[in-house]
């Protein structure tokens, strides 16, 4: 885990938090097996078994003419 995000009763998650606790707090209760990315302008979060699938999320994003991507 990096930017120090707050796990209650999660196991298996890789958090990613670019802004860093400072700037955005990220908290995730509950959870298994989830890779949560949070960015300036964007947050993913998705299951670990299925994160490959991300091209799918952009693509979609593109389409709809999303700015941060």
């Amino acid at each position: 885990a990096l930017g120090e995000p707050v796990l209650i009763e999660s196991e298996g998650c890789i958090v990613y938090n670019e802004a860093g606790s400072e700037r955005m707090a990220v908290a995730a209760v509950g959870c298994e097996d989830l890779v949560i990315v949070v960015t300036g302008d964007a947050v993913l979060v998705a299951p670990k078994d299925r994160v490959q699938e991300v091209r799918k999320a952009v693509q979609e994003l593109k389409a709809r003419g999303a700015k941060q991507v």
